[in-house]
């Protein structure tokens, strides 16, 4: 497994009055040019946290921090 010596926290910037599942921000992120979800990690508003990237994969993170997150 590859070091991991920096933990990004984002926010999906999304409504507060609408559901926004890992498989929307799948489908946004594709639409944006990636491979899948960028993060690792996503946080459900119930707290239900998902799987979206294997840690092996570098996470689509701000510019500069993509090889250390």
């Amino acid at each position: 497994m590859r070091s991991v010596n920096l933990i990004v926290v984002h926010c999906s910037a999304t409504r507060e009055d609408r559901d926004f599942t890992e498989y929307d921000l799948d489908t946004c992120h594709r639409r944006r040019g990636f491979d899948g979800p960028g993060y690792h990690f996503y946080i459900r508003k119930n707290g239900d946290i998902k799987s979206t990237r294997p840690i092996e994969r570098v996470a689509r993170t701000p510019k500069g921090s993509t090889a250390k997150a």
